[in-house]
Formats: C-alpha cells, structure tokens, sequence
C-alpha cells in the first residue's frame, strides 16, 4: 500500500495554527462519533520548505479514504476561519 500526500501550502503562521487545530479536531470528531469503531485514520504531518522559502505541510495518509475526508474538513475549516 502506498501512502497518500496531502501537501498544503500555508500562507502564514496563522493558518499553521489553524491546521494543526484542524487536525486535532478531524480526529476528535471522528473518534466522538464512533467510538466502537476501529478503523481511525492513520497520518502523519511533515513540515517541508520548498526553494523559495515558502512552507508546506506534508499530512501522510494511509488510506485515499481518510485523505480525501481531511481535505474536505479543511477545506469548510478554513472557509469557516475566513467568515469569522
């Protein structure tokens, strides 16, 4: 099995933060609303700066599943940061 690379270009210090309580909160959601359940997601985030300086964070899946289930919570998390 392959891992899946979600790379996200983070445009301050600000939206760092934000992603790592994204993270927190993906996973706390996931484990509140099944808690039985033993299939959780398995990641892990890498800080990579590319050649012109700018940061990105690698979040590593093991599943496309639960890949594509984070880019979609982040996705309405940062819209919902940019309405406050």
């Amino acid at each position: 099995m392959s891992d899946i690379i979600v790379d996200l270009a983070l445009g301050s210090p600000e939206e760092d933060a934000i992603l790592a309580a994204a993270l927190d909160a993906f996973l706390s959601e996931h484990i509140t609303r099944n808690p039985a359940c033993d299939d959780y997601p398995q990641m892990m985030v890498r800080t990579a700066v590319c050649p012109m300086g700018n940061m990105h964070k690698e979040i590593i899946f093991q599943s496309q599943k639960w890949a594509e289930a984070f880019q979609n919570f982040w996705e309405v998390q940062k819209l919902q940061t940019s309405a406050a």
